[in-house]
């Protein structure tokens, strides 16, 4: 099992989605920098706290360009004993610099095909939808979207 750093949209996708207590299931440890914890509102900090997820802060320096909750995810992603975990994260510019510095990542929907894949969770449209539900912005894409 491997490690996961969290970025803040990340887990407010699972919370909604009431799949944050299944990272443990996938991940033997679950990290949250602290610049996330804090961009968290108090309900997701008292969830985090009740998970028992370790809170971290980062020693590199790297990544400025970012906010603070990404630029905290990714720069812990380069520390010792965080080298080689995985970044959850769903921001595409975040995800693209992560990917030029061999940093790997994870979005939530990556997350939710995986608690699939590995039985978790029956079905993961319910888990898209409760996001729509929630305001999330989901756009769904139809076969129009890829006719010329």
């Amino acid at each position: 099992m491997a490690i996961v750093i969290c970025d803040t949209s990340s887990l407010i996708k699972l919370s909604i989605t009431e799949t944050l207590n299944l990272l443990p299931k996938l991940f033997r440890t679950v990290a949250i920098p602290g610049a996330v914890y804090q961009e968290c509102p108090p309900t997701l900090r008292a969830q985090i706290d009740s998970l028992g997820f370790s809170l971290e802060t980062p020693k590199a320096r790297v990544f400025v360009q970012f906010g603070a909750g990404e630029r905290e995810a990714l720069n812990l992603a380069l520390d010792e004993p965080w080298a080689g975990a995985f970044v959850l994260m769903d921001d595409r510019k975040a995800i693209n610099a992560a990917a030029r510095t061999g940093i790997k990542t994870i979005t939530a929907f990556d997350f939710f095909a995986a608690l699939k894949l590995t039985n978790h969770i029956a079905d993961t449209r319910l888990l898209v939808q409760k996001l729509r539900d929630a305001g999330e912005g989901i756009k769904v894409i139809s076969e129009k979207d890829f006719t010329c």
